[in-house]
C-alpha cells in the first residue's frame, strides 16, 4: 500500500479531494472538501455537522477520498445546487476494504474508516458553526493514474472562488451580509486575476458563473 504522502496527503497542507459516502438510503453521496494526512497511517478532516456528509460519517463510520485532478469538475461537486451541477451523472463502485462508494474516474482511492471525531463551536465573520474534527484510519491506497499533473493559475483560482462562494453562501444563511458582501468583492478579485491571466479559459466562465448565481442569492 502506498503511502499519503505518495500520493499528495500531506500534514502541511490540506488537499482539496472529492469525499464520498453512503446515504441512509444506500445512496453514493460526493462531496468536496479539504484533508490533511495525520502521521503515515491516518488522516484528519473537519466537516460541519449540519451536512449530510457528516451524518453519513457518523452512521456508517466509513468513506472514500477520491483524488482528481480536474479543478473543474471538482468545483462543480462543491457548488452542485450553486451551479446546477447534475449529481445523477456521478457513477460510482464498491469499495473493497471499507463500506462506502468509490467515484468512478478518480486518479488515486483512499479508503478510510473514522477513528475519532471531535465537535467544536467556530465563530468567524460569517457566524457561529458545529465543526466535527474527525481522525480517520487509511485501510486502504489504490493507485490508478501516477502522472504528475501541474495545476494551471487559473485552475487553483477557481478553487479558491468555490471557498470564498461556500462562505458567502454561510454568511448569508447566518444573516451577515457584511461579512457576504466583503467576501463578494474578495471573490470578483479572484475573476479580475484570472481575467489577466486567462482572458479566454473555461475557469473564467466557470467564476462568471458563480459571480452571477450568488447576485441572485444576494438581492442584487
Amino acid at each position: 500500500m502506498s503511502l499519503p504522502e505518495e500520493v499528495g496527503l500531506t500534514e502541511g497542507s490540506p488537499v482539496e479531494i472529492v469525499l464520498t459516502t453512503y446515504s441512509f438510503n444506500g445512496r453514493p453521496h460526493a462531496s468536496a472538501m479539504g484533508v490533511k494526512a495525520r502521521g503515515k497511517s491516518k488522516v484528519a478532516l473537519s466537516v460541519f455537522t449540519n451536512t449530510k456528509t457528516f451524518q453519513n460519517l457518523l452512521r456508517s463510520k466509513a468513506a472514500v477520498i477520491n483524488i482528481v485532478r480536474d479543478a473543474e469538475f471538482l468545483v462543480s461537486i462543491a457548488l452542485k445546487d450553486l451551479l446546477g451541477f447534475n449529481e445523477t451523472t456521478l457513477k460510482f463502485k464498491k469499495s473493497e476494504h471499507v463500506n462506502a462508494p468509490k467515484l468512478e474516474g478518480a486518479d488515486t482511492y483512499v479508503e478510510i474508516e473514522t477513528e475519532e471525531v471531535e465537535k467544536a463551536k467556530i465563530s468567524d465573520e460569517v457566524g457561529i458553526s458545529e465543526v466535527a474534527y474527525i481522525t480517520a484510519i487509511i485501510k486502504n491506497i489504490e493507485v490508478l493514474n501516477p502522472s504528475v499533473h501541474p495545476f494551471k493559475r487559473s485552475e487553483l483560482f477557481i478553487i479558491e472562488s468555490a471557498v470564498l462562494a461556500t462562505r458567502i453562501r454561510e454568511a448569508l444563511k447566518n444573516d451577515r451580509k457584511e461579512a457576504a458582501e466583503k467576501l463578494f468583492l474578495e471573490l470578483n478579485k479572484y475573476r479580475d486575476k484570472c481575467r489577466r491571466i486567462a482572458p479566454h479559459s473555461r475557469e473564467l466562465n466557470l467564476i462568471a458563473r458563480i459571480i452571477n448565481s450568488l447576485k441572485s442569492e444576494m438581492g442584487r
